[in-house]
C-alpha cells in the first residue's frame, strides 16, 4: 500500500495540479478532478478548496452565476515579491529604528564624557583652591613665628598675662600717686595753683588740665 498523505501534502498536491492546467475551473468541476488528485474523497474537496483560498494559495472570482477558480504561477511569484516588498519595509524600518536608538546611544554617552570632563574640572579647581589655601595658612604660620620670634618668643596667651600684669602694676602706682597728691596737698595748704603747677611738670603729657593725671584707658 502506498503511504498516507499528510493534509498539507495534499494540498500541496492540488496546488500544483491547478498550477500545472493553466486554466479556471467550476466548484463542479475541481469535485471531479481533486478527488483523484489528491487522494481525497469529493465531500472534501469544498474543506481543501477553502483552506486554499484561506492561505491565498487558490484565487477565486465570482464569475456570472457561479465561482471560478484557478492558481497560477505567476500568481504565486507575484505573492512572493509582495511579500519580500513587506519583508523589505520591515526590514528598513527596523534599520531606521536601530538607527535612530544608536544615535540616541552616542548622544548619551557623549553626553556623560562632557559631565565627567566638567566633573573633572571641578575636581580640579577644587584641589587648587585647597593647594592655595594651605599654602596661605604656611605662610601665615611663617609670618606668625617670625612676629613672635620679633617679641622674643613670647606666644599671644603669654603676652596677654604680661600685658595684664602690667596693668596691675600700672593701677597699684596710679594708686601711689594718688597718695602722693593727698601729701601735695597738705603741704601746698590747698593751694590748688602750686599743686597743679607740681603735677603739670611731673606728669608731662600725661597731665590733663584741671583734671590731673591722665586716666588708664
Amino acid at each position: 500500500m502506498p503511504p498516507k498523505l499528510s493534509k498539507s501534502a495534499k494540498l500541496d498536491l492540488i496546488v500544483s495540479h491547478l498550477r500545472s492546467t493553466r486554466t479556471c475551473h467550476t466548484l463542479k468541476n475541481l469535485e471531479k478532478m481533486l478527488p483523484s488528485v489528491a487522494s481525497i474523497n469529493g465531500m472534501q474537496v469544498k474543506e481543501y478548496i477553502q483552506n486554499l483560498t484561506d492561505e491565498n494559495q487558490l484565487r477565486v472570482e465570482k464569475i456570472g452565476s457561479g465561482n471560478w477558480y484557478w492558481c497560477f504561477a505567476s500568481d504565486d511569484k507575484k505573492a512572493r515579491e509582495q511579500q519580500r516588498d513587506q519583508l523589505l519595509k520591515d526590514v528598513e524600518k527596523a534599520q531606521a529604528s536601530f538607527d535612530a536608538a544608536e544615535k540616541s546611544l552616542a548622544t548619551q554617552r557623549e553626553k556623560m564624557e562632557e559631565e565627567d570632563e566638567e566633573d573633572e574640572e571641578e575636581r580640579e579647581e577644587l584641589i587648587r583652591q585647597k593647594t592655595g589655601l594651605e599654602k596661605e595658612v604656611r605662610q601665615l604660620q611663617v609670618e606668625l613665628k617670625a612676629a613672635s620670634a620679633a617679641e622674643g618668643g613670647k606666644g599671644i596667651e603669654e603676652k596677654k598675662e604680661e600685658l595684664d600684669t602690667l596693668r596691675q602694676e600700672a593701677e597699684m602706682w596710679t594708686d601711689n600717686i594718688y597718695v602722693l597728691e593727698g601729701y601735695l596737698g597738705k603741704l601746698a595748704g590747698g593751694d590748688r595753683e602750686i599743686i597743679a603747677a607740681i603735677q603739670r611738670e611731673c606728669y608731662g603729657e600725661e597731665y590733663v588740665e584741671g583734671e590731673g593725671l591722665r586716666e588708664m584707658v
